[in-house]
């Protein structure tokens, strides 16, 4: 007798020792197991099949096929034999146990196999526990489910797999997913069978969410990644039309939802080319355009129908929200349609779908960006969202800034405003101001808008040695948006420049005041503005102007509302800036404002009286561009710009205007201690 293995010999698989016939003496087991004698001699008589790793083991069988019917016709008896099986499968190893079953799946497809029930017995015993090589278990049963026509074969094949899948769920849907992408017939009807029961339909679903898509995480190139991706959105849609995924689709929602949003956006990155190269090579037929994008849409509808059901479908497909996530140039739309029905519709998912969309931006992969900004920007408003900001989002959001993508930029400005009104979070922006500041030159409006109203909350609450530097910048950049179209960029950018004066004053007070000194003029113009927000805007940006230079008789004027004599204040105060106001003040002539061009052809008149250096080639070149505005100006703009030009040509009026003038500059520079002289020259020039 063989001597008896130890427990290390135990554990080498069965066919170790004779790997050049692994088939063969695998078709001589199974067909033992349909042998009660053969069986019963082998299992209890035989040390070496019993113990496969004694020296004495050693088979050659002369037929390594499945017996039919007519070789082995008192073979099946499954009620005798049941234990017989179960003793026999203990021996076997998980490697042992895959090739055990590919050898009585391929038998399975022969026409004559006479009694399935041994057939079914045997798989529920080979398969009652982990077995390797699953992807290829799952080829062979869907093989077997296209040639098998036996009803109970049939069956049989479908607990093999339910069988299969609830022991290994990972492994079975990675199978099913890379033999059959393309979710045939026979692969949805095994799509339907995993998940038939819903504790089953979980562990599937959750295995999907596992199988990541995109370039970066297979090196089978883009082609594979897409066919990968919409393999795995197929199969979800399958699933989602079952009731059985009905529970598991509500529990998981936020997983699912985001996951489903990633794919689409990536299956937009896919051309039509990378399907068709991998349909080649499956030999699978090619589906017509948009047909992929349509199937993940659809995917999506089913996950919201089993949420709130029929209702909340309509409703996004009212607003558009399902046609709009078809198109990459409306994609993101689509998604911040579809978000903010959730906030509205399901709030109870608004925390968990944002910690998906914080993770997806961690990321940092580019299929995934559009998407988790969408749903981050969205929910940022409802959610606690302080504990989730790190230096990894205001990283990201920093980055956004700077890229090509309008959207993206337009939704990093507009995360940053809610982030800026909760103080606590607006502390930690102050190392994004000088990114947010370049955003106000920005070409779309929007974003100019969304970084006025970011630095407004987050200025005054910067560490001083951030805030002074930027707010000694902004009096120049936000110029040019004083003139912008839109009323609320005017408003906020003067209310800004106010900030900015008091933000500087006392750490830096002197050079803020050379700063403003270009910001009086056009602030003067706009208390003209039509816009009473804007014009009452720039009355306060002006009396803070007015307390930093220290200058009462502009704050006089302004708290009296005489904002017709702020000019000749201005005049009066900054003389010898008179060319620069000048300068300043001619672009006033064609703006689309009446009441700033009526102000600024009075100021050009009152500014023509008080040159001197050059003054007849000046007047001409003011007079000339006061013309060029009589064809573009309403009829009482153009009356006054005639008035205007006649009193700049009367030479009498300049005489005493020049005489003024310089006795005014004669008085300013008198001695501290008056003469007689110089009393004369002051009664003259307060005259």
């Amino acid at each position: 007798m063989s001597p008896v293995p130890t427990p290390t010999q135990r554990r080498v698989p069965l066919f170790a020792r004779h790997r050049a016939l692994p088939q063969t003496e695998l078709s001589l087991m199974f067909s033992a197991v349909f042998s009660k004698q053969q069986l019963l001699r082998h299992s209890y008589h035989s040390p070496t099949l019993c113990f496969p790793c004694c020296p004495g083991y050693m088979m050659t069988p002369a037929h390594p096929k499945l017996r039919l019917e007519e070789e082995c016709p008192s073979t099946f008896l499954p009620k005798e034999t049941a234990n017989e099986m179960t003793v026999f499968g203990s021996f076997l190893l998980p490697i042992e146990r895959r090739a055990f079953i590919l050898t009585v799946l391929e038998g399975m497809t022969q026409p004559r196999v006479a009694d399935t029930k041994v057939v079914a017995r045997v798989l529920d015993v080979i398969t009652d526990s982990q077995m390797e090589e699953v992807p290829w278990v799952m080829q062979i049963i869907h093989d077997c489910l296209v040639s098998v026509s036996k009803e109970s074969l049939l069956d049989s094949l479908n607990r093999t797999l339910f069988q299969i899948t609830s022991l290994d769920p990972e492994h079975a849907v990675q199978g099913l997913l890379e033999a059959f992408p393309w979710c045939d017939r026979v692969a949805t009807a095994m799509w339907q069978t995993m998940v038939s029961e819903p504790r089953v339909a979980e562990d599937v679903l959750r295995s999907l969410l596992m199988q990541r898509t995109g370039p970066e995480h297979d090196g089978f190139g883009p082609q594979h990644s897409c066919v990968r991706s919409w393999a795995v959105t197929s199969a979800m849609h399958k699933i989602f039309q079952l009731p059985s995924s009905k529970g598991v689709a509500q529990s998981l929602f936020h997983k699912f939802y985001v996951a489903v949003l990633f794919q689409i956006s990536f299956t937009h990155e896919c051309t039509l080319q990378d399907f068709s190269m991998s349909s080649s090579q499956t030999g699978e037929r090619m589906w017509p355009p948009g047909s992929f994008l349509r199937t993940a849409v659809m995917t999506m509808r089913a996950l919201f129908q089993h949420l709130k059901g029929a209702a909340l479908v309509e409703d996004i497909q009212t607003q558009g929200g399902w046609d709009m996530l078809l198109s990459p140039e409306t994609f993101h739309t689509g998604v911040a349609v579809l978000t903010r029905a959730l906030r509205s519709k399901a709030p109870l998912y608004c925390a968990s779908m944002f910690e998906e969309a914080v993770t997806g931006l961690c990321q940092r992969r580019k299929h995934k960006e559009i998407v988790a900004m969408a749903v981050f920007t969205e929910l940022l408003d409802c959610v606690d969202f302080e504990q989730h900001i790190d230096d990894c989002i205001l990283t990201l959001l920093q980055s956004h800034m700077h890229s090509q993508s309008l959207v993206l930029r337009r939704m990093a400005v507009t995360s940053l405003v809610v982030l800026s009104t909760r103080p606590k979070t607006a502390v930690t922006l102050q190392g994004l101001l000088p990114e947010v500041m370049q955003q106000l030159q920005d070409a779309d409006g929007d974003i100019s808008m969304k970084a006025l109203t970011v630095l407004r909350n987050a200025l005054r609450l910067a560490d001083g040695q951030v805030a002074g530097p930027i707010a000694l910048q902004l009096p120049e950049r936000l110029l040019p948006l004083f003139e912008n179209e839109s009323s609320c960029v005017r408003e906020l950018s003067i209310l800004l420049c106010k900030d900015a004066m008091e933000v500087a004053e006392g750490t830096h007070e002197t050079e803020m005041k050379k700063q403003v000194q270009s910001t009086l003029l056009p602030l003067f113009f706009h208390l003209h503005d039509q816009n009473q927000c804007v014009a009452q805007a720039s009355r306060e940006a002006l009396l803070g102007a007015a307390k930093l230079l220290k200058w009462k008789q502009l704050r006089n004027l302004l708290e009296t509302a005489q904002p017709q004599r702020v000019g000749k204040c201005l005049l009066l105060r900054h003389s010898s800036r008179v060319d620069d106001y000048l300068c300043q003040s001619l672009p006033y002539l064609w703006s689309p404002q009446e009441p700033l061009q009526e102000a600024a052809v009075r100021f050009i008149g009152l500014a023509g009286q008080h040159l001197v250096d050059g003054r007849e080639e000046k007047l001409k070149n003011i007079i000339e561009a006061l013309r060029s505005t009589e064809g573009y100006s309403s009829p009482s703009v153009s009356s006054l710009v005639a008035e205007t030009i006649l009193v700049l040509r009367a030479p009498s009026e300049f005489s005493l205007q020049a005489l003024r003038y310089r006795l005014r500059r004669v008085w300013e520079r008198r001695p501290r201690v008056p003469r007689a002289g110089w009393l004369c020259c002051c009664s003259c020039a307060q005259r």
